[in-house]
Parts: structure tokens; C-alpha cells; sequence
């Protein structure tokens, strides 16, 4: 052996050969720009600014990192013999391949003897003047690459050069940049998007297996993986070509019927991707464990068992997390750093949507490591999060970014179906979706809060019985959304129906018994029974007088109301009155932009229109609308409410 660790005769045997593939012969879809920066380091193209670095093409394992560099390769190949592919899967296979191309270099065996290896080798590759491609492929353990210095300083068995025309290009699913080194180009290579996904797809299995726009389906299925893409598309033109009657059961031929397989049962009909694709997955699991990410497989199997939509970061709660067995031990610290490892190796993605530092995973690494059993855990992390202070209430307007993240994923837990027969589980599913409905809600997102409530309804009928508590308050929240969608007969029904309930269980006076008849007789109000909602607001605002006292949110809603209803019933100066008064108590409490504070300015404004002092009226209209703007967004339909207000009084003052 020699001090390289690699003989001299075992280099002989090592092929520095670019490898040929399909990559070589077909177009290699959408990746392009990234072609033209690389070849324009070797090419004798004016200044370049990063000629002598390291470029390395980090990425998902299956993204086609390989296939870059090949395309490279064969390309470069054109204009020059000298190009050089080292496989780095191993210490023996990348070694060896260092010390065949030192020996081709002209390095002296004795020199290789002796330790000398990297430094006689990347001084012979620096003087060279020609265009030249070294390719180190497969790189994903980056420790290899150090030898007896440091990849990352740079004295590493890869490193920088003074080459003017040389390019050493590495593949590697890490891609943490402390890794490389200051002296390193990262290229994140990322999936393909739809269309040239359905590019890949169409090539490959030709338009017999259907329609550009069924193959794009299908590319945006399979999340645009490349080593994916090829795969099932190989698959479907190999199916394909047979005639149908020597075709087996479950076999699919067109991109339609590939992706229906996928979204029913989860798994490839043709088990060679699925095989490749965990095997690649496995290793990348494998090196991160070894480095000391003990937690990534299970912190994996969490994150694949949320909804498929990124997941935010609150769901990643070290104090719950660390409750499970599988994490015993597990700090916040060693989290992060698994977080950050997986996103190093392309496993996931860290990024901020709408100020929501999130988590997302491709979909096929979702449906790899997927786990039923982690049911229990998710919908301990959901309810966690629901109740925290960061998350705070779904009215607050502020937090409205992340309880919309959160959203896809309570509707998921809601559609899990879990064989525990564990009511706390079912419980805890069903509060924090409700909390979620309500964020919608107060959104104005009035579809998806209606249709999520009726979930939610019929599942806690046949589970616990329309008469529970849980039941109960979801049955009243869906009449609310009914009620302000302008469904009154039927929101009017389910609260008398729930009223009869409430009145039966706990009484007159009970505070849901109160809100229960503040709701109903908003409803008598809007159906036109002015009488009667006058009647049950009078005797509720007596009883919440009694019960908070005038500053209480209760009693201010009950005056509210009152108001509400002696303006219709045409009682303008009444009306005007208390409107002024509880706006006094509800602007010293909670400011300005408080939705409440903003929806008695509206009102107060429309009775001053209707009172006849349409300058006044217009000018409060118009800072309201400013104002909602700001807070809730122009589509909101309140804001849209407070503009079509506006329109009508300037039309008032001849302003049409």
C-alpha cells in the first residue's frame, strides 16, 4: 500500500470515464441557465467571476445532480480530452480515483508515496492552460473530501485552483454551506416545475399516454423529481407498447391512470421507483445519523404525517415532541440542528411564507415516510400550538398568517381516520379545527368556515352525540357562518334548537345560555322581527348589566345590538347615542383598528347618513375603509361592506 491508502496497481484499475446515460442523448429539460454557468468557467468567455472555485450542485437525491454533470461533461468532451469523472460514494473508490488522475497528471509514484498526493495534484491541475472538468460525483458524505486538511479551508483532497480555464464540479446532497467553504459555488438544483416535468413525462412515454396538460398532473404529483419523472415515464412507455390484452391487473398505461393509483393508494404501481427512490432516501438518513442527527427519522416521520403543505415550525414544539419516546432526551438545540441537516441534504425545505417561518417536504418524501402511528403526537403538536401564546386568538388579526398555515393541517387530522377509538384524541382533533374555522371566519373566508363546520358537525354527531358540549359550541358556530352568509331560516333553527338544549341543562342565566339568545335574536333582527329581537336585547342587556357591569365585552355587544335594532325600527337619536357611547368604551380599551371598535364606527356612521349629515357620514365611512384596508385587505367583506357604504352616500351628495 502506498501513503495514498491506494495502491499503485489498484489505481490502474480505476476509470476516470465520463459515464454514459439516457441523460447524454436527450434534452435535459429546464435546466438550461445552469448548463451556460457552468460550461461559460471552462469556455473562453471574458471574465469570470468564479473561476477557480469549487461549484458544487447539492439537492434532493433523485433531483438529477448526476445527470447535470454529465451533460456537462459530454458536452465539454466536444472541446477538450482533458475531462475526468472520480466517484466519491466511498473512501477507496474516490482515493483511488484522485491517485489515477495524479498518475495521468504526471505525478512521481514517490510523491504519491510519500502523502503528497492533493498538493502535487492540484498543482499540476493548476498550471494547466487548456480547458479541462474534473467532476467528483456522489459527494454526500462530505468528510471524505478532507483528507488530511480541510474542505472547508480549502487545503482539503478537493480545493480551489488558479486554473484560468478549469472547472472541478462536484455533486452532493449536502448543502450546507459551511461545508464548502467560502471558496465553494453552490447550485441548489431544485425539482422541475410542471412543465417540464410534463416535458420529461411526454419524451419519454410519448403522447399515446395521454395529454400534455394529464403528463403536467402528473409531473406536479410526483413533485417534479426528476429521477422520478424518468422512471414512471420509462414505465408507461414500456406498458404502453404491449397490447392491452398482455397487460397485468393494476398495471397503469397513461399519466391519468398513473396519478389516480397514486392518490389512492399512496404507493407506485411500478415498485422499481418506489425501490430506488426509498433506497436513496435510506442512505441520506443513514449519513445524518452517523453525523449525530439522532432524531431525524422520527422528526421525519412527524413532519410526513402533517397535510401536504408546509408546515410551520410551531408544529415542531420541542417541549411535546419530547414526550415521545422516540425523542427522549431530544432538546430544541439538537431539533434545529436535525431540521437543518435534513434541509442540508435536500430532504425538506426552511423558508418564511407570509411571516411564517415553515418547514415543507417534496411530496414523494412524504409519502415515503408517512407514519399512521404518529397520529397521536401530530394532534398533541396541533393543540399545542393552538393554545400558545404566539399563535394567540383566531380574531387577531395579526396572527391570521399562521393559523392559516395551520389550517390544512387541523382539516388533515380531521380526516385521519384513527382506529384508537381514543375520544381525547377525536376531542382535541375536533377544538383546534374549530379554532380554525373560527380564524376563517373572522377572515371572511365564509365557504371554508361553513364547510369545515359541517365536517366537523357530522363527525361529532355520530362520534359524540349532538347534545355534548364540543357539539354543541361547533353546532353554533356553524349558525353563526350561515347567519352571516344571509342563511337566516336555517341558522335561526339550529340556535333555537341548541337554546332549547342549553335551557334545559344549565338555565336562564348561564353565560352560553346568554350568548345563545344574543345570536338568536341577531337573526330575529336581520329576518325583520324588530320587536321581538328588541325585547330579548332589553332583557339580555339587563342581565349583563347585573352580571359585568357597562364596560364588560358582553354588555357592550348587547348595546350594540339594541342600537343596531332602534335604528331600524327608526329611533336614529337613541340610536346615535349609544353608539357614540360604547364606541367611547371600546376605543379607550382596545384602540382603533379593534374589529369591534371599527364595526360600531360603521354603524354610527350610517346613522349619520340616515340622519342626514352626509358630509360627516362620508368622511367616517372613508377612514373606516382606509383603515380595514390596512388591517383586513381590500377583499375582505367587511371592507367591502364599509366601500359599497361609501358609494352610496357620496351618490347621496352627487357623487355617483
Amino acid at each position: 500500500m502506498t501513503g495514498s491508502g491506494f495502491s499503485t496497481r489498484e489505481s490502474d484499475q480505476i476509470t476516470l470515464a465520463v459515464p454514459h446515460s439516457t441523460a447524454s442523448r436527450r434534452t435535459l429539460w429546464g435546466r438550461d441557465e445552469l448548463l451556460d454557468e457552468l460550461l461559460a468557467v471552462v469556455r473562453d468567455e471574458g471574465h469570470k467571476q468564479d473561476a477557480g472555485a469549487v461549484h458544487v450542485i447539492q439537492g434532493l437525491g433523485g433531483v438529477g445532480k448526476t445527470s447535470v454533470a454529465v451533460s456537462v461533461a459530454h458536452r465539454l468532451q466536444r472541446e477538450t480530452d482533458q475531462v475526468w469523472w472520480i466517484g466519491a460514494q466511498d473512501a477507496s473508490r474516490f482515493t483511488g480515483g484522485l491517485t489515477a488522475l495524479a498518475r495521468q497528471l504526471g505525478v512521481p509514484d514517490e510523491e504519491i508515496a510519500v502523502g503528497r498526493l492533493a498538493d502535487q495534484l492540484w498543482r499540476r491541475l493548476s498550471a494547466l492552460e487548456e480547458p479541462w472538468l474534473l467532476v467528483v460525483d456522489n459527494a454526500d458524505d462530505a468528510r471524505l473530501l478532507d483528507g488530511p486538511g480541510r474542505l472547508a479551508l480549502g487545503t482539503g483532497l478537493v480545493r480551489p485552483h488558479r486554473s484560468p480555464r478549469g472547472l472541478v464540479l462536484v455533486t452532493s446532497r449536502d448543502g450546507q454551506p459551511g461545508t464548502w467553504g467560502d471558496h465553494a459555488v453552490l447550485h441548489r438544483l431544485t425539482p422541475l416545475g410542471d412543465g417540464h416535468g410534463a416535458d420529461v413525462l411526454l419524451d419519454l412515454a410519448g403522447p399515446t399516454a395521454g395529454s400534455r396538460e394529464e403528463a403536467a398532473e402528473l409531473a406536479r404529483r410526483l413533485g417534479g423529481l426528476p429521477l422520478a419523472l424518468n422512471t414512471v415515464g420509462r414505465y408507461l412507455a414500456a406498458v404502453g407498447q404491449r397490447p392491452a390484452r398482455f397487460r397485468d391487473a393494476g398495471e397503469t398505461a397513461t399519466f391519468a391512470e398513473f396519478r389516480a393509483s397514486l392518490d389512492d393508494g399512496g404507493a407506485f404501481p411500478h415498485p422499481g421507483t418506489a425501490t430506488a427512490l426509498a433506497g436513496i432516501w435510506r442512505m441520506s438518513l443513514d449519513l445524518l445519523t452517523e453525523r449525530g442527527h439522532r432524531c431525524v427519522r422520527p422528526l421525519l416521520e412527524v413532519l410526513a404525517n402533517f397535510a401536504d403543505a408546509p408546515v410551520p415550525l410551531i408544529l415542531a414544539d420541542p417541549a411535546v415532541l419530547g414526550e415521545d419516546e422516540a425523542f427522549e432526551g431530544v432538546g430544541g438545540a439538537e431539533i434545529w440542528a436535525a431540521l437543518q441537516a435534513l434541509a442540508g441534504l435536500g430532504l425538506v425545505d426552511l423558508a418564511a411564507a407570509n411571516g411564517v417561518d415553515t418547514v415543507a417536504l417534496h411530496p414523494l418524501v412524504r409519502d415515503a415516510h408517512g407514519s399512521p402511528g404518529r397520529y397521536a403526537l401530530n394532534v398533541r403538536l396541533l393543540g399545542e400550538a393552538a393554545e400558545s401564546d404566539e399563535t394567540g386568538q383566531p380574531e387577531d388579526v395579526e396572527r391570521w398568517p399562521l393559523w392559516s398555515a395551520l389550517t390544512p393541517h387541523a382539516v388533515h387530522a380531521l380526516a385521519f381516520e384513527d382506529d384508537s377509538d381514543d375520544d381525547r384524541l377525536f376531542l382535541e382533533t375536533c377544538w383546534v379545527t374549530n379554532l380554525v374555522a373560527g380564524s376563517l371566519r373572522a377572515q371572511g373566508q365564509l365557504s371554508q368556515a361553513r364547510k369545515l363546520l359541517e365536517e366537523l358537525v357530522s363527525r361529532q354527531g355520530g362520534t359524540l352525540g349532538e347534545d355534548h358540549s364540543d357539539a354543541l359550541t361547533c353546532r353554533h358556530n356553524l349558525a353563526s357562518v350561515l347567519h352571516l352568509q344571509g342563511h337566516h331560516d336555517r341558522a335561526r333553527t339550529i340556535y333555537e334548537d341548541i337554546l332549547a338544549t342549553q335551557l334545559s341543562t344549565h338555565g336562564e342565566t348561564h353565560p352560553g345560555t346568554l350568548t345563545i339568545r344574543h345570536n338568536l335574536a341577531s337573526v330575529l333582527h336581520d329576518q325583520g322581527h324588530l320587536d321581538q329581537a328588541r325585547t330579548i336585547y332589553e332583557d339580555m342587556l339587563t342581565n349583563r348589566l347585573s352580571i359585568h357591569g357597562e364596560s364588560h365585552p358582553d354588555t357592550v355587544a348587547a348595546r350594540h345590538e339594541l342600537a343596531r335594532v332602534l335604528h331600524n325600527q327608526g329611533d336614529l337619536d337613541q340610536a346615535r347615542t349609544i353608539y357614540e357611547d360604547i364606541l367611547t368604551t371600546q376605543l379607550s380599551t382596545h384602540g382603533e383598528t379593534h374589529p369591534n371598535a371599527l364595526t360600531i364606527r360603521h354603524n354610527l356612521a350610517r346613522v349619520l347618513y340616515n340622519q342626514g349629515h352626509h358630509d360627516l357620514a362620508a368622511a367616517e365611512m372613508a377612514a373606516i375603509l382606509s383603515v380595514r384596508r390596512r388591517v383586513i385587505g381590500p377583499e375582505h367583506p367587511y371592507t367591502l361592506d364599509t366601500q359599497a357604504w361609501l358609494d352610496i352616500i357620496n351618490a347621496a351628495r352627487g357623487e355617483p
